[in-house]
């Protein structure tokens, strides 16, 4: 019997579903727990202190990483992707799809020896 075949999603957010967020204000450090079902996160404070503060990332240690299976409708948010970490303009891409690399380093080395660098 033949499997289905499923169509993937990608997910753009490279946050996992059992993140925790945490901020701060004048007297308190705020951690809010996101809940396994959906929902309003339950959010508990510590003193902003050393003590405070360490309570907080002992939640953060204690969490467990949940296992989530992907699904069409919910897919997963904690997979890797190859990201390029500077994006091109427009003229860049247009420079770089009709130069070589060694047409770019001659250009360079003419300019810095024209002192135009």
């Amino acid at each position: 019997m033949p499997q289905p075949r499923m169509t993937a999603m990608s997910d753009p957010s490279p946050i996992p579903a059992y993140a925790i967020t945490a901020w701060a204000d004048d007297q308190n450090i705020y951690v809010a727990l996101p809940m396994t079902a959906g929902g309003t996160p339950y959010i508990t404070r510590f003193a902003r202190n050393e003590g405070g503060l360490s309570l907080a990332l002992g939640v953060l240690c204690r969490r467990q990483r949940e296992v989530l299976t992907p699904t069409h409708g919910a897919p997963a948010n904690y997979t890797l992707r190859e990201q390029p970490q500077v994006k091109l303009s427009k003229a860049q891409e247009k420079l770089r799809s009709e130069t070589t690399p060694e047409q770019r380093e001659n250009a360079r080395r003419l300019l810095e020896k024209m002192g135009l660098k």
